[in-house]
């Protein structure tokens, strides 16, 4: 029996690597899903751009490690970590860490480095071939159980961004991947508590160095052994 176009197994709200791995999950099983996401594209920026080793893992296992791998992602072996010196004249390496410890059984003993609009281009061509999609630029504004409906029991309210076009559908679970800004979560009264707050202001780059730094040494040799 075919499911009524406003009633889905399984809504999902943001389209970020998580959400689309989920969704392409359930669609490669045969579910009923919506996928929506507020932004018009793919990230376009880089944002969470490492992909860890045990992730790389089920990316093959999923036959879609070697469309990421195409791009030509960097390897990191390695980390190291530098503080400033104190009174401020140079700094000191204060440790290092491997990517992928030997307490990790992993046959990627590397974090890989990608552009996240790139990794969620490969799960949307998946996704696609699969067919669904993501529908953008859509957003959440309230989802409640009225118990209108026991086997859909979750009534979800969405809005375009655009046109302020309001859809309401039904679904029997409804999934946030929407990341640290979550409206889900926050409806639910779910907080985020950091165990170890970060105090520190990280930047990324991306390019070509030239440099005699100590570190740079070590990385370049591992990015370029495979």
């Amino acid at each position: 029996m075919s499911t009524p176009k406003d009633k889905y197994d399984v809504v999902i709200i943001g389209a970020g690597p998580a959400g689309l791995l989920f969704s392409v999950c359930l669609a490669r099983w045969g579910y009923n899903i919506k996928h929506i996401d507020n932004r018009p594209e793919p990230t376009p920026t880089g944002r969470a751009d490492g992909i860890q080793p045990r992730s790389l893992d089920i990316l093959r296992n999923m036959n879609l490690k070697r469309q990421i791998m195409a791009h030509e992602p960097a390897k990191v072996y390695e980390v190291a970590f530098w503080d400033p010196l104190q009174g401020g004249n140079g700094i000191q390496r204060t440790g290092t860490w491997p990517s992928c410890p030997k307490f990790i059984d992993s046959r990627h003993p590397f974090t890989t480095l990608l552009h996240q609009g790139l990794i969620e281009r490969v799960l949307i061509g998946d996704l696609q071939r699969n067919g669904a999609d993501v529908q953008r630029p859509w957003t959440i504004t309230g989802f409640k159980n009225n118990g209108k409906d026991q086997e859909y029991p979750i009534e979800v309210s969405l809005r375009h961004v655009n046109t302020n076009q309001e859809e309401i559908v039904r679904a029997k679970y409804l999934f946030s991947g929407e990341g640290a800004r979550s409206f889900v979560r926050e409806q639910v009264g779910v907080k985020i508590h950091h165990m170890d707050p970060i105090a520190h202001v990280w930047g990324v780059m991306d390019g070509v160095v030239r440099t005699d730094f100590p570190d740079i040494k070590v990385v370049n040799e591992n990015l370029f052994s495979e």
